[in-house]
Formats: C-alpha cells, structure tokens, sequence
C-alpha cells in the first residue's frame, strides 16, 4: 500500500506524529511525505532533538532514514492524478492543507484520511475562552466549518471529541511506539513518581533514559487534562510499568481518550487515595495494564485503526 502523508512536518504534533511513526511499522506500507520530517529519522543529534516540544521524547528519533521517501508538490501532484497513492492522510487537517482540492478530485472519500489532533474540540471552542470571547467565536465557526466541509468527503478523525459530533468525525487517540513499553513491571522504590504536571520544580529530567526512569521506579505517576484531555504523558506512564493517578478521570467525556483503560485507572485511583493498594493488588492490575498497553495503545495499533476504515 502506497499512502501519501501531508503535514507540516516541522515539528511535534503528537497525534500527527503517532499516526505517522504507526504507518512506519507496518510491513506492507511504504508512506510519502512533501516534506523532509527530519525529526521523527534516527541519526539526529541530542541538542537537535531537545530543542523541541517536550524535549523530543517518546516519539523522535525512531524511524530508520531508508523509510524516507519525499515527493516535491509538483511531482505528488501528477501522482496523484495519476492515482499513484492508494491512499492520502492528511496528519494534522487544520495546519496543513496541501493540494487539497486535487485530492478531492482524484480520490473518493474511502479513499482519504483526516487527523485532528488539536487540543479544543469542535463543539464548544469558544468557552474555554471567555475572556476572549469574540475572537475565539470566531476561529471557532471558522474551524468547524472547516471541519465539518472536509468530513464529507474522507474520514475525519477527531482527538477531542463530544458525543454531539460523533455523527461527524471519528475518536482517535494518541500511543506508543512499541520499543518504548518495558517487557514487565520494574522494581519499585517510591509510592509516586517525581513529576507533578504544571510544577516546573519538579520538572528535573533532560534526556530520556532518566524521565522513562522516573516512572519505572514508582508505583503511580500524576497526570492530568492538559489543553485538552489526551496527553502523551498519561501514555508515558503507562509504558513504564506504573499506573497513572489521574484526578478528575470521571470528568472526561465517553467520546475522547476512547483507547484509555479509563475504568481501571478509576478503581486503582480509588485504591490508592483509600490507601488500600497493597503489594499484590498493585502488581495484579499494573500486570493487567502493561497487557493492555501491549495490545491497544502502540502506534502500530493506531495505524491499523484509521486504516481499517479505507474500502468500507
């Protein structure tokens, strides 16, 4: 299978960037860029890689450079009036719109994908802008617009998602790559992991190894609703072998972080503010977990989720 990926590609977009790495593991899809997406290729240097958001980790730097296949517009455009790709996904709809109405002529909409991985739903943008309430109405009715024009004619995949738009456009939610997930439950030390979202002092980690060490070494790691509800972090937690403690879970809507194990974070979240969370409790659900992320949050996982969609 051949797809065409169109997206900025100049910097992390986390859902983009998860369903772009997911494509890369699957054996019998070769996948075109208009752009060089140097930072998703191994071989980069350290400092390179930092300078971007969240420091690059979890998902830079991962994908071998001979996957590399670039087309410059003119040529992706006779291709694709060719129907030389089989399919066209655009990673992240609402930056990138390249060749878009050539698209729309050459394909069918079983035929193209959409990602929306922006942190704001489609439904009610503007309220959680309040003090800027005019401008924010109107990007708002600008972008569901939008959104709403390109759902007709592909399938439409939306990061945070409200039941009222389940009608238009399709859940996704972010992953891992694979490599990342530790073989089984690392020895713990300390009841919960350094980190506390939105307090930078806690923030002491610059490379990798140690931040994925961090969570390995501790039985719960705090997360929490972000710009919106899906975070990478909530996933981090979950590859390390320790379990998310995540206030407010209850909150969230039944339409987003639909592949999150929501309702046994619930119970062990319980647990653990009862202090009820023994030794073989503990190891009895984060063993379940660490299956569970094994099985239904890698990136390839993602990938043949949205795929499975094209023909039907």
């Amino acid at each position: 299978m051949k797809i065409l990926f169109i997206s900025p590609g100049n910097k992390i977009d986390y859902e983009c960037d998860c369903v772009f790495h997911g494509l890369s593991c699957l054996d019998d899809v070769t996948v075109y860029t208009l752009n060089d997406y140097w930072y998703m290729y191994t071989g980069n240097k350290p400092e390179d890689i930092k300078k971007q958001y969240g420091m690059g980790f979890t998902i830079t730097n991962r994908i071998l450079p001979e996957k590399r296949n670039i087309h410059s517009l003119s040529q992706a455009q006779e291709l694709i009036q060719s129907h030389f790709y089989d399919i066209v996904i655009y990673g992240s709809i609402l930056r990138c719109e390249w060749l878009l109405e050539d698209v729309f002529r050459s394909y069918s909409k079983e035929q193209i994908i959409f990602i929306d991985g922006e942190d704001h739903n489609l439904s009610a943008f503007f309220y959680r802008h309040w003090k800027y309430y005019i401008r924010s109405q109107k990007q708002f009715i600008q972008r569901r617009t939008k959104a709403l024009s390109v759902a007709s004619k592909g399938f439409y995949f939306k990061r945070e998602l409200l039941e009222k738009d389940y009608k238009y456009f399709f859940p996704i939610s972010f992953a891992v790559p694979s490599e990342n997930i530790v073989a089984e439950i690392p020895a713990k030390s300390i009841e919960m992991a350094t980190i506390i979202p939105g307090d930078k002092s806690t923030y002491i980690y610059d490379n990798e190894e140690d931040y994925y060490k961090g969570y390995q070494m501790a039985r719960f790691g705090t997360t929490c609703k972000k710009g919106g509800w899906e975070c990478m972090r909530h996933y981090e937690i979950l590859a390390n072998g320790c379990i998310p403690y995540f206030p407010h879970l209850g909150n969230a809507p039944s339409t987003t972080m639909v592949n999150f194990p929501r309702e046994i974070i619930l119970e062990t979240n319980r647990l653990y503010e009862s202090r009820a969370c023994s030794d073989s409790v503990y190891r009895y659900y984060c063993n379940i977990l660490l299956s569970y992320t094994r099985e239904y949050l890698t990136t390839r996982k993602l990938a043949e989720y949205i795929l499975s969609f094209c023909g039907k």
